[in-house]
């Protein structure tokens, strides 16, 4: 015999899309904002050096992984949001 909660596939498809949207939503802000490269001024100009591609890679990576949290946060609020106007 199998129990089913009243909503909770609305809420797991909610929590998905939430996870999957803000995935690509912070990779795409993540691979325009992040910087990969560092100038430091001195005295008479500035240099750049720049960020291995390894570190970059990570970096983007991890802001994406916590859009996806962040969207599977708002994919919870919004299925609770629904569950209270219905």
């Amino acid at each position: 015999m199998f129990i089913v909660a009243d909503g909770g596939d609305e809420m797991e498809k909610n929590m998905q899309k939430g996870s999957i949207y803000g995935f690509f939503l912070f990779f795409a802000f993540s691979v325009l904002f992040v910087d990969y490269k560092i100038v430091t001024p001195f005295d008479s100009g500035y240099t750049t050096e720049y960020i291995y591609v390894y570190d970059y890679i990570v970096s983007i990576i991890r802001y994406s992984v916590i859009g996806a949290f962040v969207g599977m946060f708002v994919g919870i609020g919004v299925s609770i949001c629904k569950k209270f106007v219905s």
